[in-house]
C-alpha cells in the first residue's frame, strides 16, 4: 500500500515537467512543417533582407486588408487572419531585440492608443513576421514565463499535503503509543 502511494506521488511529482516534455515536442513537431517554402525564394529573400523593411511592409499592410501579404510576411504554410484594416496605425520603434533573436517592433494607433507589438525574426536566411502562437512562446522562451510560477504552486501544493499527510500519520502513530488507540 505504502509503494502505490510513493509511486503516485512521484508520478504527481513529476507530472508538470511531463506535460512540458508533451508540449515542446508537440510544438517541435509542428515546427518541422511550419514555413512554406514558396516564401523563401531568393526573390522573397530580397525583399524582405532586414527587420526595417519587414516592418515597414506590416505597416502598409495594417493600412488595408491584404491577405496575401501578410501570407508572405509570415511564411507559413497555415495562412493567419490579418487584423482590421486601420490607416491610423503606425510604425513606432524597435522596442526590444530579444536574446532569441526578436525584434519586438511596436506599432501605434493614432486615433484610440492602442499599442500593438509584432515579433519579427530571421528565418532560412530572410526575415518574417512570426505571430504569438505555441511555436513563437517556445521558440522565445516566453512559455518559461507562465511554466515555471505554474510549476512551483504546483510542488508548493504537493509540499503542503505531503506535510498534512505526514503529520496525520505521526499524530495517529502518537496517540496510538500514548492511549492505545487505533482507528486502522
Amino acid at each position: 500500500m505504502k509503494r502505490q502511494f510513493y509511486y503516485m506521488g512521484v508520478g504527481l511529482f513529476l507530472l508538470p515537467l511531463l506535460a512540458a516534455g508533451l508540449f515542446i515536442l508537440t510544438v517541435r513537431i509542428q515546427a518541422l512543417s511550419r514555413y512554406d517554402q514558396a516564401y523563401f525564394t531568393p526573390q522573397y529573400r530580397e525583399l524582405y533582407d532586414s527587420p526595417g523593411s519587414v516592418s515597414i511592409a506590416i505597416e502598409q499592410a495594417l493600412h488595408r486588408d491584404d491577405r496575401p501579404i501578410f501570407a508572405e510576411l509570415t511564411g507559413l504554410r497555415r495562412k493567419i487572419n490579418p487584423p482590421e484594416a486601420n490607416p491610423n496605425i503606425h510604425l513606432m520603434i524597435v522596442l526590444k531585440v530579444t536574446d532569441a533573436g526578436y525584434f519586438q517592433t511596436l506599432f501605434f494607433n493614432t486615433k484610440n492608443y492602442q499599442r500593438i507589438v509584432y515579433n519579427i525574426k530571421k528565418v532560412g536566411g530572410r526575415w518574417v513576421m512570426v505571430p504569438r502562437d505555441a511555436y513563437y512562446f517556445l521558440d522565445s522562451g516566453d512559455w518559461l514565463l507562465f511554466f515555471t510560477p505554474v510549476l512551483i504552486v504546483w510542488w508548493g501544493l504537493l509540499a503542503v499535503i505531503s506535510v498534512s499527510i505526514g503529520t496525520f500519520h505521526l499524530a495517529a502513530r502518537f496517540r496510538e503509543q500514548l492511549y492505545g488507540i487505533s482507528k486502522r
